[in-house]
């Protein structure tokens, strides 16, 4: 009897154990965040895109459009990710790939501008976009 005794405290000791250990690596980590919060982060990157771009337009400092660039960029990567995490039936997908696709076409504004005033080693590339 004392052996099974033994046993089945150390078969709960080590459940115990277990359960702290995920406890533990539970609040290690931090939560993911909510599509919404994400589309709204996205939306920001956007927003200085589009504030950096008006300023591009009124002093054309290269370095507002380059401002423009990565901050949009940024955004079109979030929402791409975003995309591919929450899938087709998510109620919100459309509304994010029509964002998704507003930075693309901003950036080919920018890109536009770069070459029309000549600014040579300006990446060009447009990750997230495929038209």
């Amino acid at each position: 009897m004392r052996c099974a005794g033994r046993r089945r405290d150390q078969w709960l000791r080590m459940l115990a154990l277990g359960a702290l250990l995920l406890a533990i690596a539970a609040c290690a980590a931090p939560p993911p965040l909510a599509v919404r919060q994400e589309m709204e982060v996205g939306d920001r990157q956007q927003a200085w895109g589009v504030v950096y771009f008006a300023s591009w337009s009124k002093d054309h400092n290269r370095h507002y459009l380059q401002l423009a660039r990565e901050r949009t960029q940024e955004a079109v990567l979030l929402y791409l990710a975003l995309e591919r995490r929450i899938g087709y039936s998510y109620p919100d997908f459309y509304v994010i790939d029509r964002r998704r696709v507003a930075g693309c076409d901003l950036l080919d504004q920018i890109n536009s501008e770069a070459e029309s005033f000549q600014l040579h080693a300006f990446d060009r590339s447009r990750p997230g976009c495929f038209r």
